[in-house]
């Protein structure tokens, strides 16, 4: 991180405006560091303001995908694991770089915040702090949502600051329960990205506000269709009539709709698609065309296995002749503005993107989340 605090630092500080105060005195023991998730450089954020130098635990999408990739290998060299698995190698590494004196920084919701609200960690992140045995440090970042929000096509220029929360050491550690130590480590790291900006009305401009926006609300609360609204600038619509704007507050507005807040929209939504009930198993619920899918192996390489429309029926999701069936799939998860990453039971790794044909990867998952859990 030397190198990266000197060099590429400062262009980061000041274009997403983190205010930078006195690095927090971490403890001189090893520890691990939790923290919230909601931007692609929060391993940074965090890193400007500790003390200590930090091994991060991620994505590996993150490490595999351009020259971003290879900056964050050479800055941070982290721990990678799977996004959409559960990795026990990620655990064995996380105990050498302990067992070396050295500290770990933990992202453990798994997936940045994409309503402002924070993520419940993997459930088996506190089981496996408690075994590792280590302080524990719980650490918050606050303005990151707004600035950079995870279906956003630019950076809105507010405000990011961060937070040390508490630590916590061994013995208190090993004295809780796992669901205690659960329950203690997401009460520390929730954000509420509207609830904090409330009073401190801090603005976060851009002229293309809602730009992006349909990669989160999904399902349109007018004509209730899926995957039918589109954005231009600060407005996003259907085509059933329904007009919205998202200001520099991150509050919503229009004819068509009540909703005030992403969350608002979110949890309405999700409410349409858990009701959702499709009778023929043939039938297409929804497909976006021009995708690709690719087979990631351990050593990061990438194989393409199917091209064409990308199809979701009751029980499966293909792409071209490429056909993954509900029963396999171990996981899934999203990464950028809503490519899907999926892990089937036989260990293997699939990415469905094609940057040049965006698609709303995150109604996909709540449909295969629906679906394969029936």
């Amino acid at each position: 991180m030397g190198m990266a605090k000197k060099c590429i630092a400062p262009f980061l500080k000041s274009k997403f405006n983190f205010i930078e105060e006195e690095p927090y005195k971490m403890p001189d023991v090893p520890f691990i560091l939790v923290c919230n998730h909601v931007t692609n450089l929060d391993m940074v954020w965090v890193a400007l303001s500790v003390d200590k130098h930090l091994y991060f635990v991620s994505s590996e999408h993150v490490v595999r995908k351009g020259i971003g990739g290879k900056l964050v290998q050479k800055c941070f060299h982290p721990i990678v694991r799977e996004k959409a698995t559960v990795g026990l190698s990620t655990v064995v590494e996380m105990k050498k770089r302990l067992e070396a004196g050295y500290n770990v920084g933990l992202f453990a919701e798994g997936v940045r915040s994409a309503d402002g609200l924070s993520n419940k960690i993997v459930p088996s992140s506190a089981a496996v702090i408690k075994k590792l045995g280590y302080t524990l440090v719980t650490f918050k970042l606050h303005g990151g949502f707004f600035t950079s929000p995870r279906w956003a096509k630019d950076i809105r220029k507010g405000e990011i600051r961060a937070e040390m929360v508490k630590i916590y050491t061994p013995e208190e550690i090993k004295n809780m329960s796992a669901e205690e130590l659960d329950t203690a480590i997401n009460s520390d790291i929730c954000e509420d990205a509207y609830e904090y900006n409330k009073d401190k009305k801090i603005a976060f401009r851009s002229k293309k506000a809602a730009e992006g926006i349909e990669y989160e609300l999904v399902v349109c609360p007018k004509c209730k269709k899926l995957a039918t609204i589109h954005s231009k600038g600060e407005r996003f619509f259907c085509d059933c009539g329904l007009k919205g704007m998202y200001n520099e507050y991150g509050l919503l507005s229009g004819e068509g709709f009540d909703f005030t807040t992403i969350p608002e929209w979110d949890r309405w939504q999700k409410g349409i698609i858990e009701s959702f009930e499709v009778k023929d198993e043939e039938e297409v619920i929804v497909s976006h065309p021009d995708q690709i899918i690719t087979e990631i192996s351990k050593d990061h390489s990438e194989r393409i296995v199917g091209e064409g429309t990308l199809v979701l029926k009751k029980d499966s999701v293909a792409v071209g002749d490429k056909v993954i069936s509900f029963d396999e799939i171990r996981d899934c998860d999203i990464f950028y503005h809503g490519f899907l990453l999926i892990s089937t039971k036989d260990k293997k790794y699939y990415e469905i993107s094609n940057p040049k044909s965006k698609y709303p990867g995150y109604l996909y998952k709540l449909l295969i989340k629906k679906f394969s859990q029936k």
